[in-house]
């Protein structure tokens, strides 16, 4: 089960979205485009349904609407449609960009993680094999032992798997996430045997800290704003991501640094506001607004 394809900034450009839309409406197209980094391009794949029920979920809206369905073969049309329309699209390459990464996400991959291996065997042995292919994972199947993971290393393409953390510690993710502190375990334990397993092959194993807290731009009515967007705690005290658990930084950094995404909160179209007010503080001149969502700040709306 896939979203539909999300908006990217890459449709302003054209990219053959005309007839991309078209198809979608023929076809229900899965695939989208945005940038990766620099001007590597990234296919991108929002499976839906997740075990996790995080505050500031990006796609919550999306849960509740329309499922499509499609079995690998027909994923994979949709990729190497997707990857000729902006490989051949004028601005793309006159740019220099290219596509270089397939990104497999959306709510939480290994639900259906039967589907994914197919869908990567089947990448293996197609034109988009160049491609680095990342799976994002909460990792809590894999620690639980629900889902075999084992065979990625007989594919040749590269593939990172990044286990997203939602906090550094039990309470940061049981407040975060809104699920049960002990499911924090289950995420160390599934990235420790994912990257243990995978230790030196083509999977390349990372811990990442699953949510953006750094310096927040706001574009309102024309004019930039720049805001400090703090993640909280219930009694609204900005958390501390590197307080971390014991058998956090036992386990998990004494094998790999976690990285830390430290992009902009973003108020994303499909986010639960009520929700995602109860973990963020914005601090814009000097005040700092508990429980406001950036657009709602007094002096621009």
């Amino acid at each position: 089960m896939y979203y539909q394809t999300r908006w990217v900034p890459l449709r302003r450009r054209g990219l053959g979205w005309h007839r991309c839309n078209v198809l979608f409406k023929d076809h229900k197209c899965v695939a989208s485009c945005g940038l990766a980094y620099g001007k590597v391009l990234e296919l991108v794949l929002d499976v839906k349904g997740c075990n996790l029920n995080c505050k500031y979920c990006w796609c919550w809206k999306m849960r509740h609407g329309e499922e499509i369905l499609k079995y690998p073969e027909d994923v994979l049309r949709d990729l190497e449609c997707r990857f000729d329309e902006v490989s051949r699209d004028f601005f793309v390459s006159r740019k220099g960009y290219r596509v270089g990464v397939i990104r497999i996400t959306g709510n939480e991959p290994s639900l259906q993680w039967d589907h994914v291996f197919e869908l990567l065997k089947l990448i293996d042995r197609s034109k988009l094999n160049g491609c680095k292919v990342i799976v994002e994972t909460n990792g809590i199947l894999f620690g639980m032992g629900r889902v075999s993971f084992e065979g990625l290393d007989e594919l040749e393409i590269d593939i990172d798997i990044d286990v997203s953390f939602k906090g550094v510690n039990y309470d940061q993710f049981e407040w975060l996430s809104s699920s049960r502190r002990e499911y924090f375990r289950y995420q160390i334990e599934g990235f420790v045997k994912l990257f243990d397993y995978y230790e030196g092959s083509n999977v390349n194993v990372n811990p990442v800290l699953g949510i953006n807290h750094a310096e927040n731009y706001c574009v309102w009515r024309g004019r930039r704003y720049v805001m400090d967007v703090e993640i909280v705690d219930e009694r609204g005290e900005k958390l501390d991501f590197y307080e971390y658990s014991e058998d956090f930084e036992n386990e998990v950094l004494s094998r790999r640094e976690l990285r830390y995404d430290e992009a902009p909160f973003r108020e994303y179209f499909g986010i639960n506001r009520d929700t995602a007010r109860l973990v963020v503080a914005v601090v814009y001149e000097g005040k700092r607004f508990l429980h406001v969502l950036p657009s709602e700040i007094p002096d621009l709306v």
